[in-house]
């Protein structure tokens, strides 16, 4: 049998400079992706046939803002969705030659294309990419009418396959996007997150179209470091008009996530009903237990939109209303003991500093890539798997976790990617962390995958049928 070996990218963002307002930084990286992405698929076609996942984000829906009439959501998103490809057409052709050439593609749904989850979006996907290659008499055939099991080693030649969640090859490796460890990228019901067949915002959704996005003058990679007194500096030294302006963005962002809390932090019965429904589903197809499912489930913390301390945490504003209350506190105790304004002022000051202060103790830096690798040993051990490849973090790496490997492949616009080696058997025996520069491959690391082991000690055998696609 033909072994396919994997190849593993995430994380391109395509589209994040089609908004009104952007970088020139932005413009140039999409002329760079352009020029440099099919150089990179033409490098593995020379080298063998492939198994190319693309792991979550490869296009930023959150970023692209178009002129479109189209009042129904899912329609906006195809709209987007052609604007991006018809704005990355080097792109989408290098694709198209990669499938034409024998190898397999498959789409893992990410926080910035979520949208993945509509049909229609889909469906015009695989049509723009398979339909160039398929006989006009075989349109009723794209990939996307397919649901359930796929066998990811045996895929057709030319095919393009979606899943909403994860790809496990059995005692082998489990691939996931990784945002749903992630609160500020997540929602309810992550299988079925919509309300009126709309896709529910995340509350990082949320600042970006809402602030980000109207801010070319902020770094892109700011909400992943900046502090609150960060921001403050960052808009200060801008002057007043600019402070202002700020302030009118970030007062109308926080009131759009506590309007998402109000409207969909409520338990959604008939959204966890179909989410229940399609993990049951998923569980039969990939062969796993549900309780598999669910413990994965309950090791992703509750997305911040559902909880008004996350919100609250999120935006900052627990640290205003502590400085606000302290204020007010001060000022309620000096009027109760007849005391002067003054007085209460100053003891409100100091109850504002001590509540700030309470806050900043109970809170944590936000560190994705951190919290990703903490849970990786988890995920190898409940689904039974030597190797656990994300993305979503941005920051890659290869590394020993808990007798297994995790590896992320951070993000392809750095360069990074990985690749997963098989052996005579089928066995995935070899994973390397990869890096793509200036028209070359350099391995930044490589490691054997240990052998999964049973119970009594002896090596699994390679599975059967081996790395199911856990379908929509």
């Amino acid at each position: 049998m033909n072994h396919r070996d994997l190849l593993l990218i995430s994380d391109l963002h395509l589209g994040s400079h089609l908004k009104p307002r952007t970088r020139g930084e932005y413009v140039h990286l999409a002329a760079e992706i352009e020029r440099s992405f099919p150089q990179f698929i033409a490098h593995y076609m020379e080298r063998g046939r492939w198994q190319l996942v693309i792991n979550g984000d490869f296009i930023d829906f959150w970023n692209v803002e178009i002129d479109a009439t189209e009042g129904d959501a899912e329609a906006l998103a195809v709209a987007r969705l052609h604007a991006v490809l018809d704005d990355h057409p080097a792109v989408e052709d290098a694709i198209t030659r990669f499938l034409e050439a024998g190898n397999g593609v498959v789409f893992v749904a990410g926080n910035h294309d979520a949208e993945f989850l509509y049909p229609k979006v889909r469906r015009a996907l695989a049509s723009r990419l398979e339909g160039g290659i398929l006989p006009e008499s075989s349109a009723s055939e794209l990939s996307i009418t397919r649901t359930g099991v796929q066998v990811l080693r045996r895929m057709e030649a030319g095919r393009v396959r979606f899943v909403p969640w994860f790809i496990h090859e059995p005692s082998g490796v489990w691939i996931e996007h990784g945002h749903l460890f992630d609160p500020a990228c997540s929602t309810n019901a992550p299988l079925a997150p919509m309300r009126g067949g709309r896709l529910v915002q995340t509350v990082a959704e949320v600042a970006t179209r809402n602030f980000a996005n109207l801010m070319p003058e902020m770094d892109y990679h700011a909400p992943d470091s900046w502090t609150v007194v960060d921001y403050i500096r960052w808009a200060a030294g801008r002057g007043l008009r600019f402070v202002v302006r700020v302030v009118y963005l970030y007062l109308g962002m926080v009131g759009r996530m506590l309007a998402l809390w109000v409207r969909y932090g409520r338990p959604d019965k008939q959204g966890r009903d179909n989410h229940e429904a399609k993990l049951t589903r998923m569980a039969a197809n990939a062969g796993l237990r549900m309780g598999t499912l669910a413990a994965l489930e309950q090791m992703a913390p509750p997305p911040t939109a559902v909880r008004i301390g996350g919100v609250l945490s999120v935006t900052a504003m627990d640290y205003v209303l502590a400085f606000v209350g302290g204020l007010i506190s001060g000022v309620a105790i000096a009027f109760a003991l007849g005391r002067p304004l003054g007085w209460g002022l100053v003891a409100g000051v100091g109850l504002a500093a001590a509540g700030i202060w309470a806050v900043s103790r109970n809170k944590r830096a936000r560190n994705v890539g951190a919290d990703m690798l903490e849970v990786a040993s988890e995920v190898a051990r409940v689904t039974e798997v030597p190797l656990v490849l994300m993305g979503h973090s941005h920051h890659g790496e290869l590394v020993g976790v808990g007798g297994a490997l995790y590896a992320n492949s951070g993000s392809w616009l750095d360069g990074f990617h990985l690749t997963a080696h098989r052996d005579s058997d089928g066995r995935l025996a070899r994973v390397d962390l990869r890096r793509w520069r200036n028209g070359s491959v350099c391995v930044e690391q490589s490691r054997d995958i240990p052998e999964l082991l049973r119970e009594d000690g002896s090596p699994a055998p390679p599975p059967e049928v081996s790395g199911v696609l856990a379908g929509l």
